[in-house]
């Protein structure tokens, strides 16, 4: 394939890519660097291109995209995986994923994209979109006890608890194995949480009890990070990083 028909016809790509389909790899070299100095294509990050000729043309880049031409099988995590299923309560300017292929944080189009690494044992879904496909995202289960394990990466405490809390439905029952496995502290936010919206997710007394008990004894925080205590769950011996009334303000 011809350099200027690849790049026509691909809008994010790795450079190995592009030299693996050209009909010759020492011409596709020699056409990359007037394309950048042009801007008829663009760095995303070493190794790594966004075009913008042919009907790319000043349409933009989905984080997507760039997502899955770096490693098609990232796993879009954090409050990036709240906006994948629709529920992120703000608009976020970073693009958390899981991966191997990349280990530091790079900006493109004032998008921030962080790399995590990748973890086995997730539970994913595929997550559709126009512009790019599919894209693997933690499954809603996965991604509500990862975002109140990790709210630095998810928004802070306040979009976790807002955003979580206008997921339609979940497997509860998983979701309180999930966080049992992680630690007491996780067993009582989740507690929390699902207490909260009980009769919205149908949260079985069962489940619940089971959650009280891994983190019987223990005193949590909701917000890991935060050293304010202006509020107290006594059902769940748990800090709040703020007043009761002003928390429960943040459920949808």
């Amino acid at each position: 394939m011809k350099f200027n028909e690849y790049i026509s016809t691909h809008h994010v790509f790795l450079t190995r890519d592009l030299l693996k389909n050209a009909d010759s790899e020492m011409a596709a070299k020699q056409q990359l660097k007037p394309a950048l100095a042009s801007n008829t294509v663009e760095r995303v990050r070493r190794g790594l291109y966004a075009s913008n000729a042919g009907r790319f043309e000043g349409t933009g880049v989905d984080p997507y995209e760039v997502v899955i031409a770096l490693d098609a099988d990232a796993v879009l995590s954090y409050h990036s995986a709240l906006e994948a299923h629709g529920v992120a309560h703000n608009v976020g300017f970073e693009c958390h994923f899981r991966t191997n292929v990349a280990k530091t944080p790079f900006t493109f189009h004032d998008v921030r994209y962080v790399p995590h690494a990748a973890k086995s044992g997730l539970t994913t879904q595929k997550i559709r979109g126009r512009a790019f496909g599919s894209v693997l995202a933690t499954s809603r289960e996965q991604t509500f006890v990862d975002c109140l394990k990790h709210p630095e990466w998810s928004g802070g405490i306040e979009e976790v608890v807002r955003s979580l809390s206008a997921m339609p439905y979940l497997d509860t029952v998983r979701v309180a194995k999930l966080a049992m496995a992680e630690s007491a502290s996780m067993a009582a936010r989740v507690g929390w949480l699902l207490e909260k919206k009980a009769d919205q997710w149908k949260v079985e007394d069962d489940t619940l009890d089971m959650l009280r008990a891994a983190c019987s004894g223990v005193v949590s925080k909701l917000d890991k990070s935060s050293d304010a205590a202006r509020g107290w769950s006594k059902g769940w011996n748990m800090r709040l990083p703020e007043e009761d009334k002003e928390v429960r303000s943040w459920l949808l």
